[in-house]
């Protein structure tokens, strides 16, 4: 492997850096996590996990920008038989500002997000889906960004999803443009994902899921902007490889913010999408009980969010599968209690026929509740 001395050298650089100022300021978050997982045979699963996130603010040294963020998960479980922590960087990259254009190194989020609440044409697939972002947001990669005006730009990136590594086979690449046009927001981008991987690092189970799920091409069209009181955006994917059949994913939303009063407005969301499985034949044979019409899925995905007072909120994000009416109910509650510490409550409640696609049978469990407690500084 070869990402160990390039993460060595970016981590070293931090600290050449750093020494040279003493404007280093630290922020992160404490948080504990309780879920609970009602599994489709009545079975009640759960677990507690205490996490802390921290986040060093360098400052910058003439046109580089240094960022070094992490997150340790178990630190106090570690301390018990059985059990280890686990630590994930978020970011550690070093970024050169050129005149004409940005490069960045090292672990770094990668994200083409749109405004949608699930995106079939983001660099990584479902590495940010109803607001939530996973950890297959950051990934080891080089970036260059090209700001060709206020509205227009260029991003080319190479990554290592399992790491930095000089075997071109394991490089994922991408492009994309963004460009403004009468007020719209429009994007065009490519990816290419890199070969199955096989040996022991963990991160090539997700390389490996990926690439046998989905063509190893994909190219997307994003727009995005304003119809007078509504926000409106769409996407349009094509996915294909040598030696299969291309499939295409079809995204249409609306968003508007409706103010009851001076002081609260609620927040609303609706979006439709569909996705051809022809070309995605793992996906098939996951959901070869479930009934598809015309080998495609068809998502209506709305979300609302409904301000309480100065500190609390509620909402409700639903998906519905429009071929067999199953359907998720996720309603959330959050609020900011005394000694600034956050309160999060959420839950996903599957519903439908047996072996429709959200009661899909070994696939989905009933129901899923978490609660954290968080404390940032």
């Amino acid at each position: 492997m070869h990402e160990t001395p390039i993460l060595i050298i970016v981590l070293s650089l931090v600290f050449v850096f750093s020494t040279q100022s003493c404007a280093v300021e630290v922020g992160g978050e404490l948080k504990v996590l309780l879920s609970g997982v009602l599994q489709d045979d009545g079975s009640l699963d759960s677990e507690v996990i205490e996490s802390l996130n921290l986040e060093f603010f360098l400052p910058r040294i003439a046109n580089n920008e240094i960022r070094y963020e992490f997150k340790i998960d178990k630190p106090l479980q570690d301390l018990q038989e059985g059990e280890e922590l686990s630590y994930f960087a978020k970011k550690l990259y070093l970024k050169h500002r050129f005149d004409g254009f940005h490069l960045t190194l090292g672990r770094q989020p990668v994200s083409w997000s749109f405004g949608s609440l699930l995106n079939p044409v983001d660099y990584t697939l479902g590495s940010v889906a109803l607001d939530e972002e996973n950890n297959s947001k950051y990934t080891d990669a080089l970036e260059m960004y090209i700001p060709l005006n206020w509205n227009s730009s260029l991003a080319i990136v190479s990554s290592f999803p399992a790491g930095f590594s000089s075997d071109f086979d394991k490089m994922k690449w991408g492009i994309r443009t963004r460009v403004g046009v009468s007020g719209y927001d429009l994007t065009i981008n490519y990816v290419r994902e890199p070969e199955l991987i096989f040996d022991e690092n963990p991160f090539n189970d997700i390389i490996t899921g990926v690439s046998s799920v989905i063509p190893k091409k994909r190219a997307g069209f994003t727009i995005k902007g304003d119809l007078k009181d509504l926000g409106v955006y769409g996407s349009y994917g094509h996915y294909f490889d040598e030696g299969v059949d291309g499939s295409n994913s079809y995204l249409l939303g609306v968003d508007y913010s409706y103010n009851l009063n001076y002081y609260t407005t609620v927040n609303m969301q609706l979006e439709y999408l569909a996705i051809e499985l022809n070309s995605l034949e793992t996906v098939q044979d996951l959901l070869s009980g479930v009934d598809i019409l015309n080998e495609r899925i068809n998502l209506l995905t709305g979300s609302m969010t409904y301000p309480i007072d100065d500190f609390s909120s509620i909402s409700l994000t639903t998906m519905l599968n429009l071929d067999d009416s199953s359907f998720v109910l996720i309603p959330g509650y959050q609020s900011t209690l005394p000694g600034n510490l956050d309160l999060d409550i959420s839950s996903s409640i599957f519903l439908g026929e047996e072996d429709s696609l959200f009661r899909a049978k070994g696939l989905m469990p009933k129901a899923v509740t978490t609660i954290s407690l968080s404390y940032p500084f």
